[in-house]
């Protein structure tokens, strides 16, 4: 309990150099892109107009804003494992306190700032990447997660303009791949199965080809790249390889950045499969840090999916009356009947897409939170704790621990209690009633002793 409390750091964190290196790097965010909580302003020296944030500034040293109310789901220790595929069975995480956060943006003599936190860069980007082979065609999937409230929850997260790129087509040529597989089967056969469940079955091996065409402006128009990935013919499933994905992105972002110097991140978004090594069944996502890139797939967050524990592209969709919100096949049923290939093309029901939004957003704000520094935390339960399976992964909490979120707090400058009203908002909108809740007793907790 001592070591979980002291992550949380000092408050106030005292007279240094990062304070001052810190004030500017927020003001100067503001004079170029005003907070989207609208919060009060103060005059910044020298300016004239209110653009400063000082009561997002004096948040830092609120040690009452960073302790949720008791027996809140974030004021609980993270558990200890309790199967050897949980993460931190894994993993032996060393965990980063807020103190360690600071010394790892900021310099030590100095205070300045470094330049992996990238203090320059403001926009949140969203790249969709679907695959089609045909160009007028290239939509973001109506089986997928609703862009309009991903991008709305994520900009009231962060404080942090979210914009949605042009989407990147993606290609598979070669081989006997389509884009627009219509099979009933659940992407398994049983004939081929010995052959096509090879862990390292890549493109190669079926001479196919991944081809992604990213978006350009009007002068340059669309760079096509090579990236790397799998299939399985038999069922016309992908995986695209995840590090050759984002070194793509790093290249797309450094272009971009010789001339849109707001850019903060870009994040591929997909529908898409993605794996990392050979013997990967999947990869959620990952992130380059230092490069300010990520790439991520809600494909295995669908509330409906069915999955064989070993074969990557053997899953199916249960009808929308049977799903139950586990991932895997039964223990005694490696091989059900009645999945259908791809996801139901009517409308999912209300609590299905609840949960699939819940899942989506999650991932999301857990892999941009990367990019901001946070690493994964093991003291509370919170949204950026490290999982290690579906199972952990869609029970962790959708909230940030005080650690946490003093962190993002002292990156970005929002002020708590503003964004805990806000989310609460917006989690209404998004049906979430548990975290509407939550969010509106934090708010009505931090107004009653403010």
């Amino acid at each position: 309990m001592v070591q979980r409390k002291a992550a949380l750091g000092i408050f106030p964190i005292g007279e240094s150099k990062s304070n001052g290196s810190r004030k500017m790097m927020l003001v100067n965010s503001a004079a170029r892109q005003p907070s989207l909580q609208a919060i009060a302003k103060d005059p910044a020296p020298g300016t004239g107009d209110g653009i400063d944030v000082q009561l997002a500034l004096s948040d830092i040293n609120e040690k009452h804003l960073f302790i949720p109310t008791p027996r809140s789901e974030t004021s609980f220790a993270v558990p200890k494992p309790r199967d050897e595929l949980d993460w931190l069975a894994q993993v032996p995480e060393e965990g980063q306190t807020f103190d360690e956060y600071l010394t790892f943006l900021t310099t030590r003599k100095t205070g300045r700032v470094k330049p992996i936190a990238n203090s320059d860069g403001l926009d949140v980007l969203l790249l969709p990447i679907i695959r089609s082979n045909d160009r007028s065609c290239v939509q973001w999937p109506k089986s997928g997660p609703s862009l309009d409230k991903l991008v709305e929850y994520t900009r009231i997260f962060f404080d942090r303009q979210v914009q949605v790129l042009p989407a990147a087509q993606l290609r598979v040529s070669g081989g006997n791949s389509s884009s627009n597989n219509s099979s009933n089967n659940n992407g398994h056969s049983k004939k081929k199965r010995k052959a096509s469940s090879k862990p390292g079955f890549f493109a190669s091996a079926s001479k196919c080809k991944f081809t992604l065409s990213l978006p350009g402006d009007t002068s340059t128009g669309n760079t096509c790249v090579n990236v790397a990935g799998r299939i399985d013919i038999s069922s016309d499933r992908i995986q695209l390889q995840v590090a050759s994905v984002l070194d793509e992105l790093s290249a797309y972002r450094y272009n971009r950045h010789n001339t849109n110097e707001k850019d903060f991140c870009v994040m591929g978004i997909t529908m898409e499969d993605l794996f990392d090594g050979p013997s990967d069944l999947f990869c959620a996502g990952m992130a380059f840090g230092g490069d300010k890139v990520a790439v991520f797939s809600f494909k295995r967050y669908h509330p409906l999916i069915k999955m064989h524990p070993l074969h990557w592209h053997h899953y199916g969709y249960t009808s929308t009356d049977k799903g139950d919100g586990y991932s895997y096949y039964d223990d005694d049923d490696q091989d059900p009947e009645g999945l259908s290939h791809n996801p139901p093309s009517g409308n999912l029901e209300e609590q299905m897409v609840i949960e699939f939004l819940r899942r989506s957003c999650k991932l999301l704000t857990h892999e941009l939170g990367h990019l901001y520094g946070v690493d994964h935390c093991i003291h509370n339960r919170c949204l950026m704790i490290g999982t290690g399976h579906l199972v952990q992964d869609f029970s962790a909490p959708t909230h940030l621990c005080g650690v946490c979120l003093r962190k993002l707090q002292w990156r970005l400058g929002f002020s708590v209690k503003t964004r805990y009203k806000l989310l609460s908002n917006q989690f209404a909108n998004m049906g979430m009633e548990k975290e509407g809740k939550w969010a509106n007793k934090q708010y009505e907790h931090l107004e009653m002793i403010s």
